[in-house]
């Protein structure tokens, strides 16, 4: 991915494994389970393996890998950070849970269960997964039994890193604290908060990546505290992953699953955040500053949702109601309905 400040190239080990099998002819299993026919129906499958796009010099899906050499004079400490976006509700094909799935599977067979497993949900989103879906008989419950639930296309990753025990955390923020952010900026911003009349009309109309497009271009003060200020969050909290095992003298695989309306974002402020490493991870200024823009981010400021739903729900709401009644009663003082449709008589 041009641009990138820091090595997007994966450890020899790892780049031999995820190189696409283009001549072996090998169909792909899952090791945790006969998932993938399940997910099927029961019905055969022939599925090509993951290609990251750092790796392949072009875009294919939405995955990127980040590499983080080991300090000058260490042996250890080199950090590889995988990132995929998935769809909302995908299980097969491009950007879904099965090309984080094939990932998952060529990371322990090279290192077995010592990767960790991030997901940009929230707390209270990644518990509910785990309390919900829990993994029976060492198998990952098919598709079909996971369309209506709720991020749907996390569960069978969850469910995999619970198959391997490795550690899982998720990075994302607080609804109510996003809320109050976005809330905010419309209070502060009435132009916008007139538009959501229209918008609220095309909400259902666009997901993922072209989600963020539209309502960053309509909105694009209020979408800033929804899309950007959690992405860098979630940037934020991952490479302090990768900081906190290195000054441990640690090699470490981390791999974070992401929505794909914010997987471009993270990637983007990922590699910002990078620029200089490994040197400046371990300085003062850099850990103090990763600290403070944290906070500033998780700041809790008044939620004014309520107040806007009265403003501009609410109060024109009631002044239609006045209208009309005022209207009604005109009509019925006037004697205007009687004068356009007249009563027949009848002798």
């Amino acid at each position: 991915m041009p641009g990138l400040p820091v090595a997007v190239v994966a450890p020899p080990a790892l780049r031999h494994a995820l190189l696409p099998l283009r001549h072996s002819g090998a169909r792909y299993h899952h090791r945790h389970c006969a998932h993938v026919p399940l997910l099927l129906g029961g019905r055969s499958r022939q599925n090509t393996l993951f290609r990251p796009a750092c790796l392949q010099g072009q875009r294919r899906s939405a995955s990127t890998v980040f590499n983080v050499k080991a300090r000058a004079g260490e042996s250890s400490g080199e950090q590889t950070l995988f990132i995929v976006g998935l769809n909302e509700g995908k299980f097969f094909g491009q950007d879904s849970c099965e090309e984080a799935l094939k990932l998952l599977e060529r990371i322990h067979d090279h290192h077995g269960s010592s990767y960790q497993l991030l997901f940009g949900l929230r707390d209270r989103e990644l518990i509910e997964i785990e309390n919900d879906h829990k993994v029976k008989n060492q198998r990952l419950t098919p598709s079909r039994d996971l369309e209506r639930a709720r991020n749907c296309e996390f569960i069978p990753v969850a469910q995999a890193g619970m198959v391997d025990k490795c550690p899982r955390r998720a990075l994302g923020r607080d609804l109510k604290i996003t809320q109050s952010h976005v809330s905010w900026q419309l209070w502060k911003h009435p132009r916008e908060c007139v538009k959501l009349y229209w918008a609220f009309w095309q909400r259902k109309r666009h997901k993922n990546a072209a989600c963020r497009s539209f309502w960053s271009q309509h909105f694009p003060i209020s979408a800033y505290p929804y899309f950007d200020e959690c992405a860098e969050l979630i940037a934020i909290r991952a490479v302090e992953q990768l900081v906190g095992a290195q000054r441990q003298g640690k090699t470490g695989t981390f791999v974070l699953v992401v929505r794909n309306e914010l997987y471009q974002l993270i990637v983007d402020r990922i590699g910002l955040i990078l620029d200089g490493a490994p040197e400046k991870l371990h300085t003062s200024d850099f850990s103090r500053h990763m600290r403070d823009r944290a906070t500033d981010l998780c700041a809790e400021i008044p939620d004014l949702q309520p107040l806007l739903v009265f403003v501009y729900g609410a109060i024109p709401l009631l002044v239609l109601q006045y209208v009309a009644l005022g209207v009604e009663q005109m009509v019925e003082d006037y004697g205007v309905l009687e004068q356009v449709l007249p009563t027949e008589r009848r002798e």
